[in-house]
């Protein structure tokens, strides 16, 4: 219904002009808000259980409301993103099996290349968190060169090191530096230590 609503207001802008034109852009806008907040809400509340789980079934309500969170480029949801980033598919392709999965498995890591450069700095906190040898370290990296490509990413990742110290430790800045120049499209999720198959 909303997206009716939503469709109608935007057909109205044609004719529209002046004070209705200024209306309609505002509903719009606030419609817009509000269907990112009830797609959060949905994932929100799965949270856990999807962190205990980390799996997401294909074409759940769970997993549609994550992908439309990128595909709409819902900068808000950027940090609960990257929360979920490594929960995976259940699903099988061609690309893809449950017993190796690539980054196109978790759906967080793709609705956050999608949202972009506003989807940087939660990505760059879940590194500078995360174990170096972990599947969300691992994901963070190659999904930070998703978005930004290798050379960029390498230096976004040398700046934040520059600014939080602790960054720079425990040679976190050299394997985050391996894992972007691996890139996504040649990452498999076997590459992180606690990463379980089954």
């Amino acid at each position: 219904m909303a997206s009716e609503t939503q469709s109608a207001a935007l057909s109205s802008l044609r004719g529209a002009s002046g004070a209705e034109l200024e209306n309609l852009v505002e509903h719009y806008l606030n419609q817009r808000e509000a269907d990112v907040r009830e797609l959060m809400d949905i994932v929100g509340e799965q949270e856990g259980l999807l962190l205990k789980s980390q799996r997401v079934a294909a074409k759940s309500k769970d997993w549609f409301s994550i992908t439309l969170l990128g595909d709409i480029k819902a900068t808000a949801a950027a940090p609960l993103l990257a929360r979920l980033i490594t929960v995976r598919d259940t699903s099988f392709s061609l690309v893809s099996d449950e017993g190796n999965p690539h980054w196109y498995s978790f759906p967080a890591a793709v609705a956050l290349s999608k949202i972009g450069l506003p989807a940087v700095q939660p990505l760059l906190d879940l590194i500078r968190t995360a174990p170096p040898a972990s599947t969300a370290f691992h994901l963070g990296g190659v999904t930070l060169e998703a978005i930004l490509g290798e050379e960029p990413a390498i230096f976004v990742a040398k700046q934040y090191a520059q600014d939080h110290t602790d960054f720079a430790q425990a040679n976190r800045l050299t394997a985050l530096t391996t894992l972007i120049r691996t890139g996504h499209k040649r990452w498999t999720a076997s590459s992180a230590s606690d990463f379980l198959p089954e």
